[in-house]
């Protein structure tokens, strides 16, 4: 019969295991640089190990965001749809017929444009698809190597095709004008827009006009890399040996260390974390840094990119009322008004500037349709919560902050000081979104003077009847004349 282990036996191998997995460790695990320059290695490779955050992102609308056409990918009308000029911009009886159809032929997505000159259909066949949520862009590959976007894009609202940047632009469309946008610059999509739609673009030839490109790309949409930064070195580095693995767990999760070889935003300084988001979401950006943008790179690279973009978050100028080019839209009090100025409304916000607020804190990065914890997207008391981990003085007694009563419409932190005043044309319908200038004021005194259509405020936009100098009045009253206290800081 075996003798049960002695207790010195039992502090020998309790000794012994930690001493070995020591050795081991000091053996086997192998320190990394934090400056890095890798290779791209696309999204499947990431899934083989991060198996459950993988299919996370990849249903996703930024997993989904570019796609070749096909039955579950295209959103618009393909089966003998077709969309007309508005009334107003018709020539008597030239312009009877459709100015452009949608079909499919031998499995192939076609959409014809009628040539303004001779009334023939030209069929342009669309390579991609971008979108789905609220609008699906449609381009064509040209024989230069130009993938062009097509002028007429699907409105998931209103179920039916519409001209985007008419619409932006205000003016009515003609067959010549749909003609012509496909001429400009920026309708070259790979040489524009594919920055931001897919991951990592190179491109590697072009002309000055953007007829003629020669571009490529790893991962259709935006895939694991163009966050974390490429990478072949993370995966040469945690295949090479398991105490790699455990050694690097242990340091990010107890000493806060960055994961070898790619980039983690939340472990990242303000300006490279906020960087990540700003590549795309930073749209108020001159055309001459399109180039600095696409060349960025999440992480530490040592050579040849860009790690941090901060320099360039507040480019543009807040003019009062700048309405052009439409994503850069300003109200008259000075404000960021449309949606391409959502990420500049952070910006200029006091809880970026002055504290450590970050897009994850509430946006799911792998699954961006999901908040990063339930209620915080919304007017709730979970998103109060987040507010007042750093405005503490408000927390005991709510109410007699906001003087409207706990749990109704205006007594949530975010009615007030993220008021929905950012304008949005996405779906081709005028909608508003929160800004995220979240230390917003309601600022009753500047539709005073500039209106409801220059300068809309919370207070107004709830209590319309009422108008601006009855909430001015409410103003005062609560706040006094230093109203600035009303959000704390």
């Amino acid at each position: 019969m075996r003798k049960p282990p002695t207790k010195t036996t039992i502090i020998a191998v309790l000794i012994t295991l930690p001493v070995a997995a020591l050795l081991l460790w000091l053996v086997f695990f192998e320190d990394y640089s934090r400056g890095f320059d890798a290779e791209y290695v696309g999204s499947a490779v990431c899934g083989e190990c991060h198996s459950s955050i993988y299919p996370e992102w990849k249903r996703s609308p930024h997993a989904n965001m570019t796609r070749s056409p096909t039955a579950e990918s295209v959103v618009g009308e393909f089966d003998g749809g077709s969309w007309m000029l508005p009334a107003e911009a018709r020539r008597p009886l030239v312009d009877e017929l459709p100015a452009a159809r949608m079909y499919q032929q031998d499995g192939k997505y076609y959409m014809a444009l009628r040539h303004p000159v001779n009334n023939d259909y030209v069929p342009f066949e669309i390579a991609y698809v971008i979108g789905y949520q609220y609008r699906q862009v449609y381009v064509t590959r040209e024989a230069g190597g130009v993938l062009r976007r097509l002028p007429l894009q699907w409105s998931t609202r209103r179920q039916e095709y519409f001209p985007y940047w008419n619409l932006q632009e205000n003016s009515n469309p003609t067959l010549e004008d749909l003609w012509q946008q496909m001429g400009s610059q920026n309708s070259a999509w790979n040489l524009y827009c594919a920055r931001c739609h897919t991951t990592h673009l190179q491109v590697l030839e072009k002309d000055a006009n953007h007829t003629r490109a020669k571009t490529q790309w790893v991962d259709d949409g935006i895939a694991c890399e163009a966050c974390h930064g490429p990478g072949s070195l993370h995966v040469e580095y945690f295949e090479r040996n398991y105490v790699n693995r455990m050694a690097a767990f242990l340091n990010s999760k107890l000493r806060g260390d960055d994961v070898a070889y790619v980039a983690n935003a939340r472990k990242l300084e303000k300006g490279p974390a906020m960087s990540v988001c700003a590549r795309c979401h930073g749209s108020d950006i001159l055309m001459g840094s399109t180039d600095i943008y696409r060349i960025y790179e999440p992480g530490r690279s040592r050579e040849g990119r860009t790690n941090d973009l901060s320099a360039y978050f507040q480019q543009t100028a807040l003019e009062p009322g700048r309405n052009f080019p439409p994503t850069t839209e300003v109200w008259d009090d000075g404000e960021p008004r449309g949606i391409g100025m959502l990420f500049r409304s952070m910006i200029e916000s006091q809880c970026y500037q002055e504290a450590e607020v970050r897009c994850f804190d509430c946006h799911n990065p792998h699954d961006n349709k999901l908040p990063a914890r339930p209620g915080i997207l919304h007017a709730s008391a979970i998103s109060d919560d987040y507010c007042l981990g750093c405005h503490q003085q408000f927390r005991a007694d709510p109410q007699a902050h906001s003087h409207h009563e706990a749990g109704t419409e205006g007594s949530f932190c975010y009615d007030c000081h993220m008021p929905r005043i950012l304008t949005k044309l996405a779906s081709g319908v005028l909608e508003t979104t929160r800004t995220h200038k979240m230390s917003s004021l309601p600022s009753p005194a500047n539709t005073l003077t500039h209106g409801m259509d220059g300068s809309p405020n919370a207070c107004t936009l709830c209590h319309s009847a009422e108008g601006a100098q009855w909430a001015q009045d409410y103003m005062l009253k609560w706040y006094g004349d230093n109203q600035a206290g009303a959000d704390g800081f």
